[in-house]
């Protein structure tokens, strides 16, 4: 009789867990849309500033032209001997999303093994309750914390952090800003991607400034090209850094779901092997107690 109550104690608390896990990959999908809508429009506002780029540089970007402006600003200015790599390791704030972590984490560590091994200084910028714990605990000081991050994270919160790390450029401090996070391949595949976000580059095959039919510009630059330039490159590695992390929050997310999806068919199956040892035990008991009821009969009759 014990052990059948302490099987049925197990199957009770694998349900239990099937419940937490089903109602966690739920929660995943929901955030996992929200995700998408934020992301969709967060790449409609960087692809609105890339359209003005060309306003502001007054030729196509990519070229020769665009370049040689893009070099004189602070921003795009490209530093001749690279001693200090700002490395931007975007990690999750919660657990149970499978290899997310460990994944980014794995390639920010090889990383700062091939900069050390070229002779770069790297300073870590760590988005993440989850990375900044495996910094600190391996000693690893982290120059740019940013713990306080989650799927409803403002934009102002991110331009804030982005504005630290421009200031910290402009200034010299570092010479070139490279973002590790993830890259949302199909729902149930991700890659770890490294992108250098500073110095600034202009994407190629843009078009140039929108002109009239007769010729004349369709825009008017108030007050002047090198201003509108002034805040536009800003604004645009801002918006670069907000649509890395949304990306990669949303592989978080597909990770969870992925993740909880697993622990609730393993809860199934192990659910289902419970259920059968319990039934052959029961009826191995039952079998017993009319065995010893036969017998008790017929000792009586002799």
């Amino acid at each position: 009789m014990a052990k059948t109550r302490e099987i049925r104690k197990r199957i009770g608390s694998v349900r239990t867990i099937h419940k937490i896990t089903h109602a966690m990959e739920r929660v995943a999908q929901s955030k996992s849309m929200k995700l998408t809508g934020r992301f969709d429009h967060a790449k409609g506002f960087r692809a609105d500033l890339l359209r003005l780029l060309p306003e502001a540089l007054g030729a196509a970007a990519g070229t020769l032209l665009a370049s040689e402006e893009i070099v004189r600003h602070p921003l795009g200015a490209v530093r001749a001997d690279v001693k200090r790599v700002l490395l931007v390791c975007v990690t999750s704030s919660r657990g149970l999303c499978g290899g997310y972590n460990a994944h980014v984490i794995q390639a920010a560590t090889a990383r700062m093994t091939e900069l050390a091994g070229e002779g770069k200084e790297t300073l870590l910028a760590v988005i993440g309750r989850k990375g900044l714990a495996y910094f600190r605990y391996h000693a690893l000081p982290v120059a740019v914390p940013v713990p306080d991050v989650d799927e409803n994270v403002p934009f102002e919160r991110i331009g804030s952090v982005a504005q630290d790390i421009i200031e910290r450029y402009s200034r010299k401090e570092i010479d070139r800003v490279e973002v590790l996070s993830t890259r949302m391949r199909t729902r149930v595949q991700q890659e770890v991607r490294r992108e250098e976000v500073l110095p600034f580059r202009s994407p190629p095959g843009a078009t140039g400034p929108v002109q009239r039919p007769d010729g004349t510009p369709l825009y008017l630059v108030e007050p002047d090209r090198p201003f509108l330039l002034a805040v536009l490159l800003p604004l645009l590695v801002k918006a670069d850094l907000f649509c890395l992390l949304l990306e990669a929050m949303l592989c978080e997310q597909a990770m969870r779901t992925l993740a909880m999806r697993s622990a609730s068919d393993n809860a199934d199956a192990v659910t289902k092997k419970l259920t059968r040892t319990y039934n052959r035990a029961r009826q191995a008991q039952i079998t017993n107690e009319m065995i010893e009821i036969i017998s008790g009969g017929e000792g009586g009759r002799s």
